[in-house]
């Protein structure tokens, strides 16, 4: 048992006033000496005793009217397992409406389900309560009952992503800084196993729902266009994810026209072959069979066709150069001409450049950079082993043994060793070691001839771009574009050139200064989303510590407010206080029309 409002017990000292009354109100007879007197004496001691038990249980029921107000007052709860009385509480509730949300389940959203617990938890509120509500943004809000119960109301699957665990640590950073006696955390999820991060354990009471039944599910995961530039054939290779499900169709599409179709069952990897027959940027899209969640069904990409480019290949460049170009060349990936040239040393139009095989002569190239007004030049030299990373998958993991930092330029296309690799400004493009096998293991790799076809036909050639990003991400966009053109509009980019990526899925184009596409900003759902696959108690707790714990929803709306089932006995009280109110009035009425008459 337990008081809502213990400061209130300070009126039982109202409980003193009947005795001060009744010890103030006594009255001493005066003595007289009366000869008859003597006769009464009996019926007069009689009297007495009559009269001092009725103005005793007079001053006890007045005293118990008191307490039982007071006692009524201080609101005492009595742990019971029924009704909805609970101590003052700070509770966060995080609601996952992240875009697994929207599976269907029984012709009904998880969502909708979520929903109808939350509103019973938001009915069980009392005043003096501290609420938050948590969404899929991942901060929570302080709000009020009303106002959570409208957000409740308009609440939808979105398409990011919600890491449940870190909510679930920033709910508990701001219940555990509440003044209130108690604290909690309450998450009603799918509980996705992939939405759980590690990190710090929850210091606070968390309660998280178990996982409704999952349906099965499969969704597209990935995308991309190989080569990059068509010209104008290409393949795009499509990643298909999800539970153990018979095949679906794949359909590559470019608006409404279908390029090619394939047959895939989570797990695969397909290639769709296609033609562009329209030189240009294209969106384009995968469409896979839908089935209980659809949002996961489609995957968004940037299509370029353009024609090849023309490339001059000089001696200075290495043989290794010039004899990949010679297989991109058979292969129609290059032209010759002179519109980029890789080599050792500057020439006209756009430069693909390597270290000197003379050292002495990187001091006179980099003056020369400087005297064309570039910051882009060759750094320290260095020995070692570092591995390449790059954003093209085919050269990330090369071996590098010798090499020069780039310093200035554009952000790196590639780094060794957290050191920029390869850059570019302007029409310059540094790469820091030469295409030989005593400074990298790159010409001898697999990655070398699309390495080439991508400084030639992407980063040379077009300078175009594509930038891949789920919404609300943060990323940073090329030099050169200054306007991402969304659905709604064009959007300037920063000067930092640091975007917030649009909610919308699909492509959204960069533009320079000119009004010319120089790329592509695709985006596209988080494939963890579409692994419906739920966490276990186990891990809950590894991820949470002890104090989380994974209740059915019955059990949870119960454990709700720190055990909130307790019982409020302040009515009985105020009923018990009339009833002894009652009795006084009773007894002081009868008591007195039986006094003897003066």
């Amino acid at each position: 048992m337990g008081f809502l409002q213990p400061l209130a017990l300070l009126g039982l000292a109202a409980v003193a006033v009947p005795p001060l009354l009744h010890l103030l109100g006594r009255r001493l007879p005066p003595l007289v000496v009366f000869p008859a007197v003597r006769y009464l004496e009996a019926t007069e001691r009689e009297h007495s005793r009559r009269l001092k038990l009725r103005n005793l249980l007079l001053m006890l029921l007045r005293m118990a009217v008191i307490a039982l107000i007071v006692l009524a007052a201080a609101r005492p709860v009595a742990d019971l397992g029924t009704g909805g009385m609970h101590p003052p509480t700070a509770i966060a509730v995080v609601i996952d409406n992240s875009l697994s949300s929207g599976a269907v389940v029984g012709g009904r959203t998880v969502l909708d389900r979520l929903r109808g617990y939350a509103r019973q938890l938001l009915a069980d509120l009392a005043v003096g309560d501290e609420l938050w509500i948590v969404t899929a943004d991942g901060q929570p809000l302080r709000i009020g009952q009303s106002e959570a119960s409208a957000l409740v109301d308009t609440l939808a699957p979105v398409v990011v992503r919600l890491d449940v665990a870190a909510a679930a640590r920033a709910a508990s950073l701001v219940v555990d800084r509440s003044s209130l006696p108690a604290r909690e955390v309450v998450v009603l999820s799918d509980l996705q196993a992939t939405a759980f991060s590690a990190g710090a354990t929850v210091p606070t009471r968390t309660l998280l729902s178990d996982a409704a039944d999952i349906p099965a599910n499969r969704g597209i995961d990935s995308a991309f266009a190989e080569p990059v530039l068509w010209s104008p054939d290409g393949v795009v290779v499509v990643g298909v994810s999800g539970a153990e499900m018979d095949a679906a169709a794949v359909r590559l599409m470019v608006g409404d026209d279908v390029l090619a179709r394939a047959v895939a069952t989570p797990g695969d990897r397909v290639a769709l072959s296609g033609r562009l027959t329209e030189f240009g940027w294209h969106p384009g899209s995968l469409a896979l069979d839908p089935d209980e969640l659809r949002a996961d069904d489609r995957w968004w990409l940037a299509l370029r066709s353009a024609l090849p480019a023309a490339v001059r290949a000089r001696g200075g460049a290495g043989q290794f150069v010039l004899d990949a170009f010679e297989v991109l060349l058979n292969g129609g990936r290059v032209v010759t001409g002179g519109s980029v040239t890789f080599d050792d040393e500057l020439g006209p139009g756009v430069t693909v450049l390597f270290p000197p095989s003379d050292a002495a002569r990187v001091g006179a190239i980099n003056r020369e950079l400087a005297a064309r007004g570039l910051r882009i030049a060759f750094g320290a030299f260095e020995t070692g082993e570092w591995l390449v990373e790059s954003e093209l998958d085919a050269i990330t993991g090369a071996t590098v043994l010798r090499r020069y930092g780039v310093t200035g330029g554009a952000p790196p296309l590639a780094t060794v060793g957290g050191i920029s690799w390869a850059a570019r400004e302007d029409d310059v493009i540094i790469v820091g070691s030469r295409m030989e096998d005593t400074w990298t293991t790159l010409p001898i790799s697999a990655g070398f001839l699309p390495f080439l076809d991508f400084l030639a036909n992407r980063v040379a050639a077009s300078e175009s771009w594509i930038v891949r990003a789920h919404p609300g991400d943060a990323v940073v966009v090329p030099v050169a574009a200054t306007q991402v053109m969304t659905a709604t509009g064009a959007v300037p980019v920063p000067a930092d050139r640091r975007l917030r990526v649009p909610m919308d899925l699909g492509v959204h184009f960069l533009v320079n200064a000119a009004g010319d596409t120089v790329g592509a900003l695709e985006v596209n759902h988080d494939p963890r989303e579409s692994r419906l696959e739920p966490a276990g108690p186990s891990l809950v707790r590894r991820t949470l510590g002890e104090n989380a714990r994974v209740l059915s929803p019955d059990a949870l709306i119960r454990e709700a407010f720190s055990g909130a089932r307790r019982a409020g006995l302040s009515g009985g009280l105020l009923l018990a206080a009339l009833l002894a109110a009652l009795a006084e009035l009773a007894l002081a009425t009868v008591g007195s029309r039986s006094e003897p008459a003066a």
